[in-house]
């Protein structure tokens, strides 16, 4: 669940934090979720990243 009312939340799940970081420089992540979020958010992005055990 979104933080606050106004979040967005997109889950993705990777094997390691370094896979998920990565991501973050990939053309679909850009190109679909960047772009496609954008009509929602007024700066930029808030990215946060969680592991779980």
């Amino acid at each position: 669940m979104p933080v606050r009312a106004k979040d967005v939340q997109v889950l993705h799940g990777f094997d390691s934090m370094e896979h998920a970081k990565a991501y973050l420089e990939t053309k679909m992540f850009q190109d679909d979720v960047v772009a496609g979020l954008k009509p929602t958010r007024a700066g930029d992005p808030d990215l946060r990243f969680y592991t779980v055990a």
